[in-house]
């Protein structure tokens, strides 16, 4: 009996936001584009997150659904995703162990064999424009306590390193909570996470570079 509870104990997946839907409004230059939420469900050994998307960019309609799960530790195990634009409609998949991975994506017809970028111990997958990826950011590298790991783009099957600032200054916008954590991503795009350090769960996800921003809904 107790070695069973031990062993329950050590396969139990380190603290993530719980489980439930998350909802944001996405603007891009201060104009309303569309919605995007994420719907977490954990058990003892694994997360997973599926997206759903749907927005208006440039006159434009494009929606997502997507799907990442994750491992104990965190870690990501799978990343699935299906994009719909008025031009085209692909799907990207992404299977991974600790060591390696491989990627198919918009891009690349064939499977694509990555591995972990110098210097780096974990992968984490993000699909920009999107939301899965990052939301689950704040709680892995908090897990993994590591400031750079390796960046897996699933629309193009490449891997960059990512990179976190070592101080976490930023000028706090006025609707994020004052207890609020700061993530502020380097490379290799600069991206800011506002997020509750005690569930981990983002309030804002800033995009300077498109003049984005992700507000979650209460």
């Amino acid at each position: 009996m107790i070695f069973a509870a031990l062993l329950l104990g050590a396969a139990a997946i380190t603290m993530f936001p719980a489980t439930g839907v998350y909802r944001y409004t996405a603007s891009m230059g201060g104009q309303n584009i569309g919605s995007w939420s994420v719907n977490v469900s954990t058990d003892t050994a694994s997360a997973e997150l599926d997206e759903r998307s749907a927005a208006t960019v440039m006159g434009m309609q494009v929606t997502a659904a997507a799907s990442l799960v994750l491992g104990p530790d965190l870690s990501p195990l799978k990343y699935t995703g299906d994009y719909r634009t008025p031009m085209q409609s692909p799907s990207v998949s992404v299977d991974l162990t600790s060591e390696s991975a491989t990627a198919t994506g918009a891009l690349n017809a064939k499977p694509q064999q990555i591995g972990l970028q110098p210097g780096t111990h974990h992968f984490v997958v993000v699909e920009p424009g999107l939301l899965a990826g990052l939301f689950a950011l704040p709680a892995q590298l908090a897990a993994w306590k590591e400031a750079t790991v390796t960046w897996i783009t699933p629309a193009t099957a490449q891997a960059q390193t990512l990179a976190v600032r070592a101080t976490g200054a930023g000028t706090r916008p006025p609707d994020v909570p004052n207890g609020d954590a700061i993530l502020s991503v380097e490379r290799p795009i600069a991206v800011t996470v506002w997020y509750d350090p005690t569930t981990f769960v983002p309030d804002e996800i800033d995009v300077p570079s498109e003049n984005a921003v992700l507000r979650r809904l209460r």
